[in-house]
């Protein structure tokens, strides 16, 4: 399963490692895998736009599909 979490913090001197970290867990205690990680600093959570969460949102409605192995030639 691909698995995706998204952290925000609203001023730039703030960091979201704290909330990565704790989702991070939740992740691994699913065994989901390693999850892609998309985060805004210095966003307000009153923006419209929020880069990191609209790539999340774009990625999400067009995921890429995996590329099937390539043959081993010998």
């Amino acid at each position: 399963m691909r698995a995706a979490i998204y952290a925000r913090v609203s001023t730039l001197d703030q960091e979201p490692e704290n909330q990565l970290a704790e989702l991070r867990r939740y992740v691994e205690a699913r065994g989901w895998g390693e999850a892609t990680e998309y985060v805004d600093h210095g966003i307000s959570g009153a923006r419209e736009r929020r880069p990191a969460l609209d790539r999340l949102v774009r990625d999400a409605a067009h995921p890429r599909e995996p590329s099937p192995p390539s043959p081993l030639n010998r």
